[in-house]
């Protein structure tokens, strides 16, 4: 069975190199005029509790609202926040979400090794 992640704030450029590896269904919630990202996918968890893992692609103090939020509609959740902003990480600990700061070097070839870690 597929493993599912959702993705909420993520850019395209992740995006893509999520969907090339196997064995997992990416969800993707995008921000529209009305309702972000992050409500979205909190409302959909509501009916589909099977999502594994929640990647947060905002970053500074709107990641971490979403980080926030999504922990609290579900405690149980494996939250991946990728923030550029390395100061956020306290919070994220704090929040119990994993925490990636997406400086330099390059994400690309990490990514398989945070999946591992996260999933």
């Amino acid at each position: 069975m597929m493993k599912k992640i959702a993705l909420c704030g993520v850019g395209e450029k992740i995006t893509r190199i999520l969907e090339q590896y196997k064995g997992f269904h990416i969800l993707r919630f995008f921000d529209e005029r009305e309702r972000r990202g992050d409500v979205k996918l909190a409302y959909f968890l509501r009916n589909d509790p099977s999502v594994e893992l929640a990647i947060v692609g905002y970053s500074g103090a709107q990641g971490l609202a979403a980080c926030d939020y999504l922990r609290t509609q579900n405690s149980t959740l494996t939250i991946l926040w990728l923030c550029d902003r390395r100061e956020f990480e306290p919070e994220a600990r704090r929040l119990g979400v994993n925490f990636y700061g997406t400086g330099p070097p390059d994400l690309e070839p990490t990514i398989p090794l945070i999946l591992k870690q996260c999933i």
